[in-house]
């Protein structure tokens, strides 16, 4: 099933060449507003994976540091 689907579209692409054309991003036009567009929006994305990474570190620094503070107070490490 997959694979009779993959030859249609295989087939659609290259009988209808228009559907192939690159977009401005992928050509490479420096000064189109698109490739701004998609610059932005990968800047955009790395902050915010940066921002979930810096969050996912946080809580893992505040429960080791939590986790000391109760083993001082029961006496466990010394």
């Amino acid at each position: 099933m997959i694979n009779k689907l993959n030859k249609i579209i295989l087939f659609t692409i290259l009988t209808i060449p228009s559907l192939s054309k690159a977009c401005a991003v992928c050509y490479g036009a420096k000064d189109s507003p698109m490739t701004d567009g998609m610059n932005k929006a990968i800047l955009f994305l790395l902050f915010v994976i940066g921002m979930v990474l810096l969050g996912i570190i946080s809580v893992i620094i505040f429960f080791y540091r939590r986790s000391k503070l109760i083993n001082q107070n029961i006496g466990i490490i010394k």
